[in-house]
């Protein structure tokens, strides 16, 4: 599935060459979604992930700031939601983990990946960097990792939270101090990531919604990834037609009448 031109007939994205391809800014709205970014069980496993850390996002705010205690309304009260936070720490924790399994192959940084990082300024400047990305590019692997080792850090520290009684007070508030802080810095990831993929980067959304994306999305931003697509598919159609000239070939159904075989009505 390409898309080789615009509605004025000015062309949008070639998958063959190995620079990025910048389409036109209305068809990355205009187009519809045609190439699959993520798949059924991706989809779920990511707003897992990101209802589950909301909800510690909340219920860690109500427990660290007094202020912000009516929060805890939320979760039904005070000892639900300190009850409950925990719990819902480790499947978010399982969550990340189970992206590393599904994901890990991809998110490994690449030499493409170094070449974003060294152009992080002009990415921050104009929000696009000429870098042959593949499925993910190095700031969205960058991010991956962190929210990994920072979730396990949160794991880690939180259990000394969970059972006081395992741990001395020394452990109890250096665990605190820790967490407190890999907290801050996880909602501080979580706000760019929002920003970018759901107000700054027409048509990021539908990825995680639809689970496709338009092909003058995908050739802007990931042009590597969209190359790949682009001659799956066109692998995906050829032996798709090839098995179904097979099959025809196999019932004598070539388009012409059989005379041969009485069974065919002439």
């Amino acid at each position: 599935m390409t898309v080789t031109e615009s509605r004025r007939g000015a062309p949008v994205a070639e998958p063959i060459g190995p620079g990025p391809v910048e389409p036109e800014a209305e068809l990355v709205e205009a187009e519809e979604p045609g190439l699959v970014r993520y798949n059924l069980f991706e989809r779920i496993l990511h707003w897992v992930v990101a209802i589950t850390f909301v909800a510690l996002l909340l219920s860690g705010l109500a427990l660290a700031y007094p202020r912000l205690a009516w929060l805890s309304g939320l979760f039904g009260g005070g000892q639900t939601m300190r009850a409950a936070h925990p719990w819902i720490g480790l499947v978010f924790t399982a969550g990340l983990l189970l992206m590393l399994v599904i994901w890990a192959r991809d998110m490994w940084l690449d030499r493409a990946d170094w070449t974003w990082f060294r152009s992080l300024r002009d990415y921050t400047r104009r929000g696009h960097v000429a870098v042959d990305s593949g499925r993910w590019n190095g700031g969205q692997k960058g991010y991956y990792w962190a929210s990994l080792v920072l979730g396990i850090v949160l794991l880690v520290t939180g259990i000394p939270l969970w059972f006081p009684s395992i741990a001395g007070a020394g452990i109890d508030q250096l665990s605190r101090l820790i967490h407190h802080v890999a907290f801050l810095l996880m909602v501080a990831g979580f706000i760019v990531h929002v920003l970018l993929s759901a107000f700054l980067f027409s048509g990021t959304m539908a990825g995680m919604t639809s689970g496709r994306v338009t092909p003058a999305w995908a050739a802007w931003h990931h042009p590597r990834w969209y190359r790949e697509r682009v001659a799956q598919e066109r692998s995906e159609e050829a032996e798709a037609a090839e098995a179904s000239a097979e099959a025809g070939e196999a019932d004598g159904d070539d388009g012409t009448v059989d005379e041969r075989r009485p069974d065919r009505e002439l």
